[in-house]
């Protein structure tokens, strides 16, 4: 079968009141990482999967306590909130105005009649930070102090000035000793925002709408009670669709998040499920493996644990199910990453491609739609990262949307999700899986099809004028450094074909190829820069000569798939607040490119050689300033070596 074929049969498929039942229910439970919210949610859908014909369902515990690893990955410490409340005095906080509605038919603590409530926990979703510490049954009663405006010791802190970063404040808080915090700085588009502190942290934290922090600092005094409970597990579901050979293809979703968080990520858990319903009762090729469980904690613990092998690809689904209209951004294909081999992107591309479109141009001779997709460079700010960290070097791409202006908050509800977004997500993710699982040297014409359609594209692009970046076509070694960066990656994925197919035909696929290169090489202009070599020595045959390096390679010495938090963790307090401080400035931006710099590492590759392949592979600039900062953490910390690279190469890689 196509893949066009199998985009169109799959569509048909999706049952949409099913879907839209399990994005429901998982949007009824408060799903912390470790918390009995979580451990339901996981339960909910290892009942599903087994309905839905999965083989193999286990629902895997794992203890939370804080402490255990899974190499860099820190397992979640137990926190399943239970009641909190947060009261000013009644004479001064009644004057403010009538309380939130949600606060009128609450029912919690028995307050004293001189305390009146500002916000409630369960009743407000999101007010109560993740790991907020417990009072005690009777509650505490706290002086209030704005942050910058005296000692916070003993104090319920108030972060409401925007010129303060929210890290920052709550790492004030902390350090000076504040008993709690309370912040207004995360809430935006009608949401309450989601804080975050860190396990066994010793304050609590809120978060409340804009506006509200306000009328505690006009009160002074506070009082505080915030009930939990410490004795859940980390959950984890898996389940099998059998194939007939050896290698599985890998799906996976992200079970967690504060209540309801609709698209991040119930939609992404429902998707799964309704693949699962799809896919099950066939017999592929390959087995078609399917995992749920907190995000990044829970994609170590599977790795680590539970997988038997190595998933030959794999894709993640997160934010499956945006409202185009309402969320602001498109359906996003996010590439695997430049280091591993393309196909799995080519792929996925082509099949968003191929999604049906519910209208037509005037004439009918052209597909369009109110909806919208896009293809964007790798980032790994999900549980696909772990999966295309050179150590695991499974090709895996997201699919997700962005923007998302309601992502991370209270206002992340049913209403947001788009039966028919959702619908295209779980095709799309279907596809890619069907097709990987029962691939045979049959299919390598439409497969080859597809790898060099996607391979020219991503050459011609280097061409001036072409869709892609400035920064990255004119900073990665001028022209022709970024064509031949890229045209490894197109090598690379057209021969993976053979590994897909199992035969061996990818020859005259890679010929076409290096021809195409050799032409846009042609084209570009006199005065480009001359090309410098930025791939591993051992460079394969598309083959424009063996890579060398200036200075020392770098190898990385940290251990599983690399971990910025973990990196954080392990440093000392100069180089976390330089990370922190990156990472508040622009923190995508940031992230993708500490990530890129990372995966540039594979122990053939100089610094300069490092920053040239993350400028190429997240198609934006690296200064050279922040790239050889974030190097010297990594050598400085342990995390990475200079080594010589002997005349004879090094043990690389073979990919991009």
């Amino acid at each position: 079968m196509t893949v066009a074929a199998a985009v169109a049969r799959l569509h048909s498929l999706f049952d949409t009141a099913a879907a839209m039942a399990d994005v429901a229910a998982v949007c009824a439970s408060d799903r912390y990482q470790a918390s009995s919210g979580i451990v339901a949610a996981a339960e909910y859908v290892a009942a599903r999967a087994e309905e839905a014909g999965l083989r193999e369902v286990r629902l895997h515990h794992f203890p939370a306590d804080g402490a255990r690893r899974w190499w860099t990955f820190r397992a979640p410490a137990s926190w399943t909130p239970v009641r909190a409340e947060l009261s000013g005095p009644s004479s001064l906080v009644r004057d403010q105005g009538p309380p939130p509605a949600a606060l009128h038919a609450s029912e919690g603590f028995s307050l004293p009649g001189e305390w009146f409530p500002l916000a409630r926990y369960p009743d407000e979703p999101f007010i109560l930070a993740a790991h907020s510490a417990a009072t005690g049954p009777d509650g505490v009663e706290l002086p209030v102090v704005r942050v910058g405006a005296g000692s916070l010791r003993g104090a319920l802190a108030v972060h409401d000035d925007p010129s303060v970063p929210l890290p920052l404040a709550l790492e004030l808080a902390q350090r000076e000793g504040a008993t709690g915090i309370v912040t207004d700085q995360a809430s935006a588009n009608g949401g309450v925002g989601r804080v975050e502190l860190r396990g066994g942290a010793p304050l609590f934290a809120f978060s409340l709408p804009r506006g509200r922090a306000a009328v505690l600092v006009a009160a002074g005094r506070a009082r505080v009670t915030v009930d939990v409970r410490e004795d859940a597990s980390m959950p984890l579901v898996t389940g099998l669709i059998p194939g007939e050979e050896a290698g599985e293809v890998l799906l996976y979703a992200h079970l967690c998040h504060p209540m309801p968080s609709a698209n991040d990520n119930a939609t992404g858990v429902a998707a799964l499920l309704a693949v699962a319903r799809m896919l099950a009762g066939t017999r592929p090729r390959r087995s078609v493996r399917f995992v749920w469980g907190p995000e990044f904690t829970g994609m170590a613990a599977y790795l680590h644990d539970v997988a038997g092998v190595v998933p030959l690809a794999a894709v993640n689904v997160d934010m499956a199910g945006e409202d185009q209209r309402l969320c602001g951004g498109p359906l996003i294909v996010e590439r695997a990453p430049d280091h591993l081999p393309g196909f799995v992107s080519a792929l996925a591309e082509h099949a968003a491609a191929l999604l049906p479109q519910a209208a037509r141009s005037y004439t009918g001779a052209v597909a369009c739609d109110t909806w919208a997709w896009r293809a964007t460079p790798f980032v790994g700010a999900s549980d696909h990262a772990l999966l295309a960290d050179r150590s695991i070097a499974c090709p895996a791409v997201a699919l997700g949307h962005w923007p998302d202006r309601f992502n991370h908050s209270s206002a992340d509800t049913l209403d947001k999700v788009d039966p028919a977004e959702l619908r295209r997500t779980t095709t799309l993710a279907a596809a890619i899986a069907a097709t990987l699982a029962t691939a045979t040297p049959a299919d390598r014409p439409d497969l080859e099809s597809i790898a060099l359609r996607w391979s020219a594209d991503r050459l011609l692009d280097c061409l001036p004028g072409g869709g892609g970046t400035d920064a990255g076509r004119d900073r990665a070694g001028g022209g022709m450094g970024l064509l031949r960066h890229r045209t490894r990656v197109a090598v690379a994925a057209v021969e993976w074909l053979d590994v897909l197919c199992g035969d061996r035909g990818g020859d005259r696929a890679r010929r076409w190829v290096e021809g195409l290169a050799g032409h846009v090489a042609s084209l570009l202009p006199d005065d480009a820069p001359p090309a410098r070599a930025d791939g591993p020595r051992r460079a394969r045959a598309h083959r424009s000569g063996p890579a060398s390096a200036d200075g020392p390679g770098l190898v990385r010495e940290w251990e599983g798939p690399f971990n910025l938090r973990g990196l954080a963790e392990d440093v000392w307090r100069e180089a976390e607040e330089w990370i922190g401080a990156r990472l508040a400035e622009d923190r995508a931006r940031g992230y993708a490119l500490m990530v890129a710099l990372a995966h540039g590492i594979d122990g053939a590759r100089d610094r300069e050689a490092v920053r040239r392949y993350a400028e190429a592979a997240t198609e934006l600039p690296v200064d050279e300033d922040f790239a050889r900062r974030f190097l010297d953490i990594l050598l400085e910390a342990g995390w990475a070596a200079e080594r010589t690279i002997p005349d004879g190469g090094a043990d690389a890689p073979a990919h991009a």
